[in-house]
C-alpha cells in the first residue's frame, strides 16, 4: 500500500490545482488561498491535523513515554494541541500568500490561459499551482520514510503498526524517486536542495520522536505528513530568495 502514498498525493495535489483556478479567478487572494486552505483540510477529512494535535498533547503534554502514550489516545484536546493546529494553518495559510511573491518555477505544465475575462495564466497562479501539486507529494514521501526507518511504539496493535511493520528502508529509498524527479523538473537543480532539507528535517524528527515514545504511532505519522508539507512550502519560500 505504500507505494501508492505519492501516488495519491499528487492525485490530491492535481484536485486542489483544479480547485484553485476557479478561486483565483474570482476571489483575491486573501481568501482564495484561504479556500483552498480548507478545501485541502475536507477532502483528508483533518485526518493528519488530528494525529498532529494528538502527537502536540502527548510529546509535550506527557512526562513520560506511557503518559504520552496514553494523552495521545485521548480523543479530547488540549492546549498544546490546539496551539499546533492553530500555527500549522496558520503558516501553511501564510506561505501560500508569499509563494506568490516568488518565481521559482524551472519548468510548469501550466503555462495555459484560464477563459476568464478577469485573469489569464501568472507567475503568481503557475507558483501557487505547483505549490499546491507537490505539498502532498512531500507529506506523504515523509509518512512512508518515517514508518520505513522507524518502529511502532505501542506494544498493542494500532492505526499506524501495520504500515510501521510492512514498510522496509528499501522501500523508502525507491519511493524516494518520485518526489527527487518532480523536485528536479519544476525547480531544477533547486529541488535538490529543497529535497535534501525534507530529508535533514524528516531524519531529525524521526530521531526526536524515537527520543520520546521509542517510535512511530498513527499519530505521529499524521503529525509527520503535516510538519513536512509545512517544511516543502517553507524550503520552497527560502529557494525563492536566492
Amino acid at each position: 500500500m505504500v507505494y501508492w502514498f505519492p501516488v495519491v498525493g499528487l492525485c490530491i495535489g492535481v484536485f486542489l490545482c483544479l480547485a484553485y483556478l476557479p478561486l483565483y479567478c474570482f476571489f483575491p487572494s486573501l481568501i482564495a488561498d484561504a479556500l483552498i486552505v480548507l478545501i485541502f483540510i475536507m477532502i483528508t477529512g483533518a485526518m493528519h491535523l488530528d494525529g498532529l494535535a494528538d502527537t502536540c498533547d502527548g510529546i509535550w503534554g506527557g512526562w513520560n513515554k506511557e503518559k504520552r502514550l496514553e494523552i495521545m489516545k485521548d480523543s479530547r484536546i488540549g492546549s498544546f494541541g490546539a496551539i499546533g493546529l492553530i500555527g500549522m494553518i496558520g503558516l501553511k495559510y501564510a506561505c501560500l500568500l508569499s509563494i506568490g511573491e516568488i518565481s521559482t518555477i524551472h519548468s510548469s505544465p501550466f503555462r495555459i490561459s484560464i477563459p476568464c475575462e478577469s485573469c489569464v495564466t501568472t507567475p503568481v497562479l503557475v507558483n501557487k499551482c505547483v505549490a499546491l501539486l507537490i505539498m502532498p507529494v512531500a507529506g506523504r514521501w515523509a509518512q512512508v520514510c518515517a514508518a520505513g526507518i522507524s518502529t511502532y511504539a505501542r506494544n498493542e496493535s494500532g492505526t499506524g503498526s501495520f504500515i510501521t511493520k510492512d514498510t522496509t528502508r528499501i522501500q523508502v529509498i525507491f519511493l524516494s524517486v518520485f518526489p527527487v524527479v518532480l523536485f528536479w523538473y519544476f525547480f531544477g537543480l533547486g529541488g535538490f536542495f529543497i529535497f535534501a532539507i525534507m530529508l535533514i528535517f524528516t531524519l531529525g524528527w524521526i530521531w526526536y520522536i524515537k527520543k520520546k515514545i521509542g517510535g512511530m504511532t498513527g499519530d505521529t505519522l499524521g503529525a509527520t505528513n503535516e510538519i513536512a508539507e509545512l517544511v516543502f512550502l517553507l524550503s520552497l519560500l527560502l529557494l525563492g530568495k536566492f
